[in-house]
């Protein structure tokens, strides 16, 4: 692996069980063919590698040079923040996000959560306990069905990542798997 100096989580990549170093041997190489220093960190049994990278890359160009390749993983998932796993913190960084992408507010979101492990209870009660505080503080309006943001939590046992993007977004970080006959 490339050691790569001052770098930041910047993706998550969701794959099959079993298959977490194949992932970021792939990812890693493929980013090298690209001229990109990275590292990749592998949870063995867990189903998902976080690559690091340098802050001032653009994020949207590294996950379409991954999902083209067709890398064995599911999801190439950007990362905006990193913060402890508990209702406040990742409340208070959901607001933080919010804030700082500069959208125009409040802005029309739905929630999406993954979570792996037992330190939250569910799902569903912290979407709406941040729910309820965005739409309070009035930065975002909760709408299923003329949604035009996607806050993306994935809880992965101690840490939380945490992403916003536009709902156009979504199709360019799932990776579209080849038929095989």
């Amino acid at each position: 692996m490339i050691d790569v100096k001052v770098t930041e989580p910047m993706i998550m990549i969701t794959c099959g069980i079993g298959n977490e170093e194949s992932v970021c041997s792939e990812v890693l190489d493929i980013l090298f063919s690209y001229g990109i220093e990275a590292r990749c960190s592998w949870f063995s049994g867990r189903g998902f590698v976080v690559v690091y990278m340098e802050r001032q890359l653009n994020v949207y160009t590294v996950v379409r040079y991954i999902v083209s390749r067709n890398v064995r993983g599911y999801w190439v998932i950007p990362i905006d923040f990193v913060c402890s796993t508990s209702y406040e913190h990742i409340a208070r960084s959901v607001v933080d996000a919010i804030l700082l992408k500069g959208y125009r507010l409040p802005i029309k979101a739905i929630g999406r959560c993954r979570k792996r492990g037992n330190i939250i209870d569910s799902c569903s009660s912290l979407l709406r306990y941040i729910g309820n505080i965005i739409e309070n503080l009035g930065i975002a309006v909760i709408d299923f069905r003329n949604y035009e943001y996607i806050i993306r939590i994935e809880v992965v046992y101690e840490n939380t990542f945490i992403s916003i993007y536009s709902r156009s977004d979504e199709n360019l970080f799932r990776i579209k798997r080849p038929n095989v006959i």
